[in-house]
């Protein structure tokens, strides 16, 4: 990799924690609930949408960025299935602003070191992530 690349690779890491985060949530959810029906609806979307590598569309890539990479041609189905799965689990798809503290967030939010714990979404929640990407529901307190 090139030290543009590693740079372009470290900036989007670090603005990717700035963003808001798409996720799903019910009622009453436990973060250990969330997690295993999160992981049977990836497998089941996973199983029912294969993964297709299509060379037409690897080349096509390849042509119009110089980059070859391989494309998953049912990507966008999988994750049609995958959202279907959660909404079908009772799940409405809500959109939490990235937290301003992530180390609050990490520190007192609900994620998997608190799998019991349930989640309770408000007007101040905001979502952070741990070192391994997974999702921290966090009460953000209201300014002051």
């Amino acid at each position: 990799m090139t030290k543009f690349g590693a740079l372009v690779l470290c900036g989007a890491v670090a603005v990717a924690g700035c963003v808001p985060q798409e996720t799903f949530v019910k009622n009453n959810m436990r973060y250990s609930d969330f997690e295993k029906d999160r992981a049977m609806c990836e497998t089941t979307a996973s199983q029912q949408v294969t993964v297709n590598r299509s060379p037409g569309a690897e080349v096509a890539v390849a042509l119009l960025t110089g980059v070859y990479q391989a494309q998953d041609a049912n990507a966008s189905a999988r994750q049609r299935n995958y959202e279907a799965c959660m909404l079908n689990k009772g799940y409405q798809r809500i959109e939490l602003p990235a937290c301003k503290d992530m180390q609050a967030a990490r520190k007192d939010g609900i994620g998997p070191l608190m799998g019991h714990s349930k989640v309770e979404i408000t007007q101040t929640s905001c979502a952070s992530s741990d070192a391994s990407g997974r999702i921290i529901f966090h009460k953000n307190p209201p300014s002051k």
